[in-house]
């Protein structure tokens, strides 16, 4: 009888753990787009504060990665819907695809190449296995897109999602002073740069630095998408193979 009622005790914890997981990262997100709103100061961005008190909750309560992806996996789920909703713009600016197709293209090929290049340089240098250096192989695009790459060549889905997001933040947070030193003027290499290299977060960035910068982001983010996922396994095995 105690063993049962130990039991239901525990399945009653975890379905509070759960469900605040899921209450705390909606709230979180939503305070955080209006502080944004208040102050649009690029470390008061959703992605920023959201990561950072997320992980604040994590460390404070004890709760592993593992088991708050599973208690909002509904909120991960919807990455994919929220990208595909992309090829949007891609219809509504397809005059500018076809005008600035070469641009595209060199961004995504040079882009990816370098992306998965130096992923695989820097795995070498610190010795990682093989599930970590593919998994940071495959986050040279969107998460959404990763993933279904990372299922091709076997790498890890959750390192796939950190990695992912540690690159998008780094390119938001860094992207403004490298094109600076650049010295580019031409929004539209800066928005293929920004897509290409930082993903979500760099076209949420390009949208507020330009209006041009955000449409070619989001297209770059999008078709880069695209090519890793059809692409992405044949161009890793011939970065490994050099």
């Amino acid at each position: 009888m105690v063993l049962i009622e130990n039991f239901q005790a525990n399945n009653v914890m975890i379905d509070v753990i759960a469900l605040g997981c899921f209450v705390w990262t909606i709230v979180v997100y939503v305070l955080a787009k209006k502080l944004y709103r208040f102050k649009p100061f690029i470390l008061f961005s959703p992605a920023i504060v959201v990561t950072v008190s997320t992980i604040v909750l994590l460390v404070v309560f004890h709760i592993d990665y593992d088991r708050y992806y599973e208690y909002t996996r509904f909120i991960a789920a919807l990455l994919g819907p929220a990208t595909v909703a992309f090829a949007i713009p891609i219809y509504q600016y397809r005059q500018v695809v076809r005008r600035q197709l070469p641009i595209l293209v060199t961004a995504i090929v040079v882009g990816m190449f370098v992306g998965v290049g130096s992923a695989y340089v820097m795995s070498l240098w610190f010795h990682f296995d093989h599930e970590v250096t593919y998994s940071l192989m495959a986050r040279s695009v969107s998460t959404p897109f990763a993933i279904e790459l990372g299922n091709k060549i076997h790498a890890s889905g959750a390192l796939i999602s950190v990695f992912t997001m540690m690159t998008g933040l780094a390119g938001m947070l860094l992207g403004d002073l490298v094109l600076l030193f650049s010295r580019n003027r031409f929004h539209l290499a800066n928005g293929a740069a920004f897509g290409a290299a930082a993903h979500g977060f760099g076209t949420s960035r390009a949208i507020q630095r330009n209006a041009d910068e955000g449409v070619v982001a989001s297209l770059t983010m999008i078709l880069a998408g695209l090519f890793m996922v059809l692409f992405g396994p044949w161009l890793i095995r011939l970065v490994v193979w050099l």
